[in-house]
């Protein structure tokens, strides 16, 4: 069995910075002094650190010097001469570097065993203790560096290559550096759905959130070949299949539901069959959820996909909350989403629904305070963009078939509306361009 730490890999790397000072810069990167088992190790560690920071030679009487005794009483000359005359050779040090680290996270990964252990046996929900465990296996990657701040100076000479990418992407004529929603003129204003960000599609019922999202989802998973993650509360598996197909081959969502599409549209049905038969989708349709259980889905898929490009979660308002009230309720959630697109480095889309207050004003478009239960929302997302068709309103409306998407906030961008034609009866929006208004259907970009 092996030990979960090494004094003489410790003493080998200490000794070598003694024996070779230029090595310090290259045997300390990303080498903390919380890596080190022993406190005196450490503590001289971090002694010879800071003392090469200020520029100072080292050597065993700079140090003491610095600093005649360690926190522990242990004299720092003794000691730092032991460990240098106890080093003979300096070759293997950077092989002894990579034990100290290997051996730290071996030591996490212990004490995270204890502290599953614990949560284990808590009085909690089952998916409440897989979250738990998630989580603290999840957070060894971080855990034991010391680079969780960085120095602007250090930041810039990687931001130098991003900047450089964005100059190759804008020479090729590509402005977008996120995932693409299917509608250019959304992506104009988004500049594409980027890792990290909280995106909510909300509306009134029947306005078409559900299918904007399935959208967007079809395009990230057919067209740029990205895994999607559907977390859908409302409706089945069968339901949402429905919608794709009607959407990617361009079938009457009717047709669909009644069997006629397999005689009057074979050639689309195959054909979307085939395009959706390896796209990247996974769907989960548990009708009861909850924000843990929801994130405890998201790790597991996102480990059997290799990465996420996107998850859509429909709705917020069927997530189960912890009873502290729906306000608190969805105030934790929407924190959780946020984090969650954090933890999974991808753009998570929540759909929401609108409270009442649209229905009194004269224009009926809503605005960011009709969101339902809790400014939490509104403060966590990142884009919040509204589904509004006019004719749910004013059925003989001479918009009749136009469907707004009106973002009205945009954290890295404008804010604005983007009319898109709405398909009902495919179940989707396509851009203005590829719609004639005599009801007949033009290209598609599925």
């Amino acid at each position: 069995m092996m030990e979960l730490q090494s004094l003489e890999a410790e003493h080998g790397v200490i000794g070598a910075m003694l024996r070779q000072p230029h090595l310090i810069d290259v045997l300390s990167d990303g080498l903390s002094p919380d890596a080190f088992a022993w406190d005196d190790n450490a503590d001289l560690y971090r002694l010879i650190l800071d003392l090469h920071a200020d520029g100072h030679p080292i050597d065993v009487i700079t140090l003491s010097d610095r600093r005649a005794e360690l926190p522990s009483g242990t004299r720092v000359m003794a000691y730092a001469g032991e460990i240098q005359s106890n080093t003979p050779s300096v070759a293997n040090a950077k092989h002894y570097a990579q034990i100290i680290r290997e051996r730290a996270v071996c030591r996490l990964m212990s004490a995270a065993a204890e502290r599953i252990n614990e949560v284990a046996h808590e009085q909690a929900d089952i998916e409440d203790k897989i979250s738990q465990a998630q989580s603290i296996i999840l957070g060894l990657d971080a855990s034991g560096s010391d680079g969780e701040c960085q120095m602007v100076g250090d930041i810039l000479t990687g931001h130098i290559e991003i900047l450089q990418k964005r100059l190759d992407r804008f020479e090729q004529g590509i402005t977008m550096d996120g995932l693409g929603s299917g509608i250019p003129d959304l992506d104009v204003y988004t500049q594409g759905m980027k890792s990290g960000q909280m995106i909510v599609v909300a509306g009134r019922p029947a306005m078409g959130k559900t299918t904007l999202a399935m959208n967007i989802a079809a395009d990230v998973a057919i067209n740029q070949l990205k895994p999607v993650l559907v977390i859908s509360l409302e409706m089945s598996k069968t339901q949402l299949m429905d919608r794709l197909l009607a959407a990617v081959g361009g079938i009457p969502l009717p047709a669909l539901k009644t069997g006629v599409c397999s005689s009057d549209n074979s050639a689309e049905l195959a054909a979307a069959a085939l395009r959706l038969r390896d796209a990247p989708i996974a769907v989960s349709d548990v009708p009861v959820m909850t924000m843990p259980r929801i994130r405890s889905i998201a790790r597991r898929q996102s480990h059997r996909m290799g990465g996420l490009g996107l998850v859509v979660i429909d709705y917020l308002g069927l997530v189960e909350g912890e009873g502290k009230g729906r306000t608190e309720d969805v105030t934790a959630m929407s924190r959780q989403i946020k984090l969650l697109a954090r933890e999974l480095d991808c753009p998570v889309i929540i759909l929401s629904q609108l409270n009442r207050g649209c229905e009194g004003r004269p224009d009926k478009r809503p605005v960011l305070s009709d969101l339902r239960e809790s400014g939490a929302i509104e403060q966590d997302a990142d884009i919040v963009m509204f589904v509004y068709r006019d004719e749910v309103y004013h059925p003989n409306t001479q918009d009749k078939g136009i469907g707004e998407i009106l973002i009205r906030k945009n954290r890295d961008g404008e804010i604005g509306m983007v009319p898109t034609a709405f398909q009902g009866n495919r179940s989707r929006f396509v851009p203005l361009a590829n719609h004639c208004r005599d009801g007949n259907v033009v290209k598609v970009n599925f």
